[in-house]
């Protein structure tokens, strides 16, 4: 009996965090939302930016949420402990940077290359190089203040950061990349050439110092050495994410407001995955789990978990999604369809990214890799083709244009 009540205790804690983190998530996208509406005049001036949003937000709560996941692991493993010195946060924070430096630059190039194929040809590769480094930077400082302090506190409090730090971080990247994008654009729209071009290599030197810094440190060489691969790979996933809406697109316009639920769709996708990705990488590392073990039941309880909080994260953004289109003027479903399709949906996509999340945790570590330091980027990156593919499946299924 003891062991049951312990169970079902630790599990009304996890449903309590999680549940909070994915609301407080689910409600803080209509900030993007806005912001994006705000600032859409200022796209006729650059439409190419549109091609750098989606990799520049998904680099944000890749490298940020990785480096939360490996907070929580510290934590739980004795690496850190609150009110002593750690060598190893100087090290993360050290990794961080160069990660930032080098996907800045990475990005920027492909979304310029995007843009040509795209005929975009008012932007140079100067320009939006810059831009994204310019918003990686001043990005770098707010979340890396923001991941501690979460990390930090949810730990001092008794929560598990686990369950926080996914989706609360990769909320922030959302909030704070857009404006800072569009605030980069103009300073580089008023500097001259010669100034853009002196900034530019200012930057790759700063790229290239940092990488040769983390080089030096044993955490931090390993933590860019297993990253910076994956991250690349999702950097260019992320840019090509939009190729499932162009496939339906003219149907897609006849509903438009489906649109309006897909940033909070994704976005809950997304913080799922990092969720289990966090949990059963934590679990690897203090023995709770072993690698080999076919689907223990502490992973069997986390996927239930997800899935009752599907029933009430996913009719919620149906209902957003009416209302919002509604109050655009946009085509829309009904609410009840519209409910039905983001929870149909929503449960398909849990199903898979919880069998996705473990599988892609143990095979990481089967390699020898960290899964703090690769699991969260692949997911979240996976989850913008799952998740779009799941969303637009359904709709047309139940209810074909």
């Amino acid at each position: 009996m003891l062991g049951k009540f312990q169970f079902k205790g630790e599990t009304a804690k996890d449903l309590k965090e999680t549940l909070f983190s994915l609301i407080f998530c689910t409600f803080g996208d209509l900030i993007t939302g806005i912001t994006m509406g705000f600032f859409s005049h200022k796209l006729n001036a650059l439409p190419a930016l549109m091609v750098l949003i989606p990799p520049a937000i998904g680099m944000r709560g890749n490298i940020f949420a990785s480096l939360g996941s490996r907070l929580g692991t510290y934590f739980y493993t004795g690496e850190i402990v609150i009110g002593k010195k750690n060598k190893i946060l100087g090290e993360n924070i050290m990794a961080t940077f160069a990660q930032t430096f080098t996907m800045s630059f990475y990005i920027g190039i492909i979304a310029w290359i995007i843009s040509q194929h795209f005929g975009m040809k008012n932007v140079s590769i100067t320009d939006l190089a810059l831009i994204s480094l310019l918003a990686g930077v001043f990005s770098a400082f707010l979340l890396l203040f923001f991941t501690f302090a979460i990390a930090f506190s949810s730990y001092k409090r008794g929560w598990n950061p686990d369950n926080l730090t996914a989706p609360l971080i990769t909320l922030a990247g959302d909030i704070t990349t857009l404006p800072l994008l569009f605030f980069s654009m103009e300073i580089v729209v008023v500097v001259g050439k010669e100034i853009k071009v002196a900034m530019l290599a200012f930057f790759l030197l700063l790229s290239i110092f940092s990488l040769l810094l983390s080089s030096r440190k044993v955490n931090a060489k390993r933590i860019v050495i297993e990253s910076i691969p994956v991250l690349l790979i999702c950097g260019l996933l992320s840019s090509f994410s939009g190729s499932i809406l162009g496939m339906k697109a003219e149907e897609i316009l006849s509903v438009a407001a489906i649109l309006t639920i897909i940033p909070a769709f994704l976005e809950d996708g997304g913080a799922i995955g990092g969720i289990l990705a966090a949990r059963f990488s934590t679990y690897l590392h203090t023995g709770e789990i072993r690698y080999g073990e076919k689907l223990p039941k502490k992973a069997i309880s986390l996927f239930i978990l997800m899935h009752l909080e599907g029933l009430i994260i996913f009719p919620l953004i149906g209902i957003f999604g009416f209302i919002a289109g509604s109050y655009m003027g946009l085509p829309t479903y009904s609410i009840l369809r519209m409910i039905l399709i983001s929870l149909i949906a929503g449960e398909i996509m849990v199903l898979i990214v919880n069998f996705l999340s473990f599988y892609v945790v143990m095979l990481s570590y089967k390699v020898g890799m960290d899964p703090d330091n690769v699991t969260i980027p692949i997911l979240t990156s996976l989850m913008d083709f799952i998740g779009t593919a799941c969303l637009i499946g359904v709709a047309f299924f139940l209810y074909p244009a």
